[in-house]
Parts: structure tokens; C-alpha cells; sequence
């Protein structure tokens, strides 16, 4: 163990997730200041607390990509570690263009996630090598046509909202729309990106350079 003021604040929706992940924080030395099943909760803890690592799990409230959102907005804004679930790899590129400082997998190792915990305190982003290919293929996409050319002036107006994280009635509302345009604007993005569902539509368009 090795002395230090940094302090962790912990989110999952099983306490006993969070008690691994609390149990690696402290072998590294980390205070861990709070702990919670909600990411509402979580991101109004760190309001207050403006702890210096937020390790994000599944919360039960919230997505992972949901909860990171709105810890990106918080200033000074934590340092923070997500942990997906097999399945969501396609995530991943997403929580990367957030600023998600590590990802690792929810049932990971311990000695993974310290791994990634470390090189988030350094800051130093730390992808796990089992989700490495998933953030490569993302990156390594290539396009027939010029990306700008790629989508229409009210689907980037759609991807942008999408970013920020409206909900479909949100973006109705902001385009001044109906939601039923808002779902046909959705399934021509989705298409044209290859994904299948909002946060791999969003680390498509970031690595593609639709967003900045």
C-alpha cells in the first residue's frame, strides 16, 4: 500500500461489485469517500465531494455511457475507470471520446482493474486488452465517401443532440419536430454508421470526426 490523498467514489447497482472494486482501491492506497447503486446519485456525490476517481460500474439507474456523460460535465471533472459487461464492447469508443480516463470489463480480474485504476491516477488511459479490438475496429473505419458528405445537415443536428444526451422527446422538442422525425432521423444515422444503437452510433461518428 503506498500513502496518498486521492479519493474514489465507487457506483454499481450490486453492492458486492462494489465491494471488489473498493477492496482494489484500497490495496492501492485510494480513500475510497462514497459508495452508491444509483449514477443520479453518484454524479450528485461528486458534485460535492470532487473526488479524484469515480469508478463507474452498472449503475442501476443509469447506462455506463449515461452516467460517464454526466460526470464529463462536472468541473473540475474526476478521473473516471467504466466497467462494461460482456456484450457492450461497442461502447467502448464512445466512453474513449468522453474521456473516460480507463475501461475495463465488469467481470475482469482485480489485478486488471488495478492495472487500469493506476494508469487513471498517472493520467494515463488504459484500455483492457480483452476490448482493445473493439476501440481498433471503431478507429480503423473507412467510408466510401468523404465523412461530411456522410450525413445530412438535420442528422448531424440529431447526432449532436444524441451527444449531448437528449432523449428522442428531448430532440423533438430542441429541433422543433415531431418525435416520429426524430426516429426516421435515427434509423438513417444508424444506418449510414453501421451501429445499432445510440452510443455506437456516437464512437462511430467520433471516430469518423462527425463530432468534436
Amino acid at each position: 500500500m503506498r500513502d496518498t490523498d486521492e479519493r474514489a467514489i465507487v457506483a454499481d447497482e450490486l453492492a458486492l461489485a462494489r465491494l471488489g472494486v473498493i477492496s482494489v482501491l484500497y490495496a492501492q492506497g485510494v480513500d475510497v469517500v462514497a459508495e452508491t447503486h444509483s449514477g443520479r446519485e453518484l454524479v450528485s456525490v461528486a458534485t460535492l465531494e470532487r473526488p479524484d476517481l469515480v469508478v463507474v460500474g452498472r449503475p442501476a439507474d443509469l447506462t455506463v455511457a449515461e452516467t460517464v456523460l454526466r460526470l464529463s460535465r462536472l468541473r473540475p471533472a474526476p478521473a473516471v475507470v467504466a466497467l462494461l459487461a460482456p456484450g457492450e464492447e461497442s461502447e467502448v469508443a464512445y466512453l474513449v471520446a468522453l474521456g473516460a480516463r480507463g475501461v475495463a470489463l465488469r467481470s475482469g480480474s482485480a489485478e486488471e482493474l488495478a492495472a487500469v485504476i493506476g494508469s487513471a491516477l498517472k493520467g494515463v488511459q488504459h484500455i483492457v486488452a480483452a476490448l482493445q479490438p473493439a476501440l481498433a475496429a471503431t478507429r480503423g473505419l473507412r467510408l466510401a465517401e468523404p465523412a461530411d458528405d456522410l450525413l445530412s445537415a438535420r442528422e448531424r443536428e440529431v447526432l449532436a443532440c444524441l451527444a449531448q444526451g437528449c432523449s428522442n422527446r428531448e430532440i423533438a422538442t430542441t429541433l422543433s419536430v415531431t418525435l416520429a422525425t426524430v426516429k426516421t432521423h435515427l434509423v438513417h444515422i444508424y444506418a449510414k454508421l453501421g451501429a445499432s444503437n445510440r452510443n455506437e452510433a456516437l464512437g462511430r461518428a467520433v471516430a469518423l470526426g462527425l463530432l468534436g
